[in-house]
């Protein structure tokens, strides 16, 4: 019987890389072992016990018709042996293996069934872009292609996860969704990070710009291992529900934990006149330490913008006073670019400081080298109209191809 199945299988892995299993009585090409080409490495017909007991073997498939067999003339030697099509699904039973159209509609089912109350983008996306290929080229992803259980954890923290109202710790989501803290991080996370990573554009950006670890790439979707710490300097009064923190009582500002955010009743800025973001933390701690002036908030950007940092913003955003001059600082490259974007969706009023085309030819002798492949996207965006507030610094860098980084500004 171990015998049969050898064959079987290997017959069977090769039907499942033909035309035939896409597309059935398109080919005229038959699924075949053959001996002389090393399809079937097992069969040493100069050793005649092996040989005897695989001719045995294949001659009983051949009498449950489920090949057909080929021999050497005038020898007791196989030449090849052909899997019989028109007993495919009899082939599949006897190998107690599931055919690719049977497990592509399990999956296909599992997934529509365990996200059908699932509404984030990302996580959409990747379940459309499964079950399409499941149901059309019958391909299923390798973590679940023999067992459901990775795929029934990772639906279990999609709903959990679509169902989150704000930003959770890692710990209680684990419990939240398999009842053991841990089991998430061991189990789950690194799958759930290379989905959302490939599907969801702004995590995959913000990777790219900030070279993000698997903490800070939970954190952007709401998932924190610890909370961030928001850094902010200037005279401000941050009221809780508790009490009121004095950010200006710190000469160099404070630090505030993602956890506060939720508990924030109001910001009072009445005496801040201008805010002003900055994406390196490096320049963040010099800009407050020499320049920050006394009707100025300055706030510690960070590169991307967690669930909870947005709330944190929104409410600065909120407070702010009428005309209030609002400003963002980071890299003149396109990450900065991006950056700048996304803030200007939660404050609209928000301009870029520092970074403009008569900087980059300042500091283009001191600027990071570009590659042809990153000019010509950055070319393509300026030519779609994408960044125009930035279009005389695109320019510059495409004139020079160098982008200029905060830290030059350092030196």
């Amino acid at each position: 019987m171990k015998n049969q199945k050898i064959i079987l299988n290997r017959l069977l892995n090769k039907y499942e890389n033909s035309k035939h299993l896409l597309n059935p009585g398109t080919s005229l090409r038959r699924v075949m072992l053959k001996v002389e080409k090393k399809d079937f490495p097992e069969y040493i017909y100069e050793d005649a016990v092996i040989r005897d007991a695989y001719n045995e073997a294949a001659l009983e498939l051949e009498k449950k018709h489920l090949v057909q067999l080929k021999w050497v003339k005038g020898r007791p030697v196989l030449s090849a042996i052909v899997l019989r099509l028109d007993q495919i699904s009899q082939c599949y039973a006897f190998a107690e293996r599931m055919h690719p159209k049977v497990r592509a509609s399990q999956i296909i089912q599992l997934i529509d069934g365990g996200l059908k109350d699932v509404a984030i983008p990302w996580i959409i996306a990747w379940k459309v872009d499964v079950c399409r290929s499941a149901a059309e080229q019958l391909k299923i992803p390798v973590f679940c292609k023999t067992d459901d259980t990775p795929l029934q954890d990772l639906l279990c923290a999609f709903r959990e996860y679509s169902a989150l109202s704000g930003s959770i710790t890692m710990r209680a989501f684990s419990s939240k969704c398999f009842s053991d803290t841990k089991y998430f991080e061991r189990n789950v996370r690194d799958l759930f990070l290379r989905i959302a990573r490939k599907y969801d554009a702004d995590l995959a950006n913000s990777c790219d710009e900030n070279e993000l670890g698997e903490r800070e790439q939970l954190a952007y979707l709401g998932i924190y291992a610890r909370p961030e710490l928001y850094e902010l300097a200037g005279n401000c009064l941050v009221r809780t529900e508790q009490g009121t923190i004095c950010i200006g009582a710190a000469p160099y500002g404070l630090a505030l934990p993602s956890t506060l955010i939720d508990s924030i009743t109001a910001i009072d800025l009445t005496a801040i006149q201008c805010i002003t973001f900055i994406e390196n933390k490096t320049n963040y701690d010099e800009y407050v330490m020499s320049e920050k002036q006394p009707g100025e908030l300055v706030i510690y950007h960070g590169g991307f913008l967690s669930p909870q940092k947005r709330k944190m913003v929104t409410l600065i955003a909120h407070a702010a006073a009428k005309g209030a001059k609002v400003r963002f600082w980071a890299d003149i490259d396109a990450g900065g670019f991006r950056m700048f974007d996304n803030l200007q969706k939660l404050i609209s009023s928000v301009l870029p400081m520092r970074m403009s085309g008569e900087l980059v030819e300042k500091f283009y002798e001191h600027g990071l080298m570009r590659s042809k492949e990153y000019l010509s996207e950055l070319e393509a965006d300026l030519k779609s109209g994408r960044y125009l507030l930035f279009k005389d610094a695109i320019e510059k860098i495409l004139s020079y191809g160098v982008t200029i980084e905060q830290e030059t500004f350092l030196n």
